[in-house]
């Protein structure tokens, strides 16, 4: 199990949807593509999360990582550096293409 004890949880009473999935590095997409392989509903609908929900969702943030796509979570890498998204990772590789074409010509 992660452990989340360095973990800061703001002190307010309700999160956002953004700022729930912030907390437990998910996307909201994938958020909800969890909560409907478990069959759970989390807070109150729409974008309104307790404390307690983010407290009982962190306590099961390693049941989230088979749906996170490491592409659009918008995380960190190793480094810490902010990891490249898929169009980002495409708009390289296009350039290293491009390049390997001029070369060759």
């Amino acid at each position: 199990m992660t452990n989340n004890a360095n973990l800061s949880i703001p002190a307010k009473r309700y999160f956002t949807l953004g700022e729930m999935c912030e907390l437990l590095q998910i996307s909201p997409t994938q958020f909800a593509r969890w909560q409907q392989e478990h069959g759970v509903a989390v807070g109150y609908g729409g974008e309104r999360y307790t404390r307690l929900d983010v407290v009982k969702l962190l306590q099961l943030k390693d049941t989230f990582a088979p749906f996170v796509d490491p592409f659009n979570q918008a995380a960190l890498d190793e480094q810490g550096e902010p990891a490249a998204d898929a169009q980002e990772v495409k708009a390289k590789l296009q350039a290293v293409l491009d390049d390997l074409q001029q070369t060759l010509a």
